[in-house]
């Protein structure tokens, strides 16, 4: 009896838990400072996907999720300040930023989910967590917005120079993150 138990209660958490995708609207932000100027780099073009567990309309939890960003995507104002932050990036031989979710706390009450995970950047994995407000739209889909500041030295990227040093970028940087989901 209680394996029967045990079996209806696994089918009823796996029949909630639902596929989600990035869909159109949905923008990664990355910005950073230099002695001559602030710059940002955005991209829209990238892939998000994870399984989230619904109830009555709320968010629950979030059992995956994984992103990938490939860095060309990432686009500047500036052409050469894209082939030199994609060389910074080792793009070449690390072509896409990417994280993996390890755990989710999710605060329904708040709206807010607590998402540590794996962050690659040229090829180093760092754990991280990241924080982001989330909204559950008239279709279902899901809106989450956060911002996370990073050292790049913590990836191992050096932060690049121009025109031999005089122009110098700073080592933080902060990603900013507007995922919209649906399913």
């Amino acid at each position: 009896m209680m394996i029967l138990l045990a079996l209806a209660a696994f089918t009823q958490i796996a029949q909630a838990q639902t596929a989600y995708k990035v869909t159109a609207g949905s923008q990664i932000k990355v910005s950073g400072t230099s002695n001559m100027h602030d710059w940002n780099m955005l991209s829209s073009n990238f892939t998000c996907q994870g399984n989230f567990v619904m109830k009555d309309g709320d968010l629950q939890d979030v059992n995956t999720l994984v992103f990938s960003l490939p860095v060309s995507n990432l686009k500047s104002k500036d052409k050469l300040m894209d082939t030199r932050a994609y060389k910074a990036l080792n793009e070449e031989k690390h072509k896409s930023i990417s994280f993996k979710l390890t755990n989710a706390t999710v605060i329904p009450q708040q709206k807010i989910i607590k998402a540590t995970g794996d962050l690659t950047i040229s090829g180093v994995t760092k754990p991280v967590t990241i924080q982001t407000a989330y909204t559950i739209n008239a279709d279902q889909s899901i809106t989450y917005k956060g911002s996370k500041s990073i050292k790049m030295s913590s990836h191992d990227v050096k932060a690049p120079s121009f025109m031999m040093g005089a122009l110098k970028t700073g080592d933080d940087v902060t990603i900013d993150i507007l995922l919209k989901l649906k399913k």
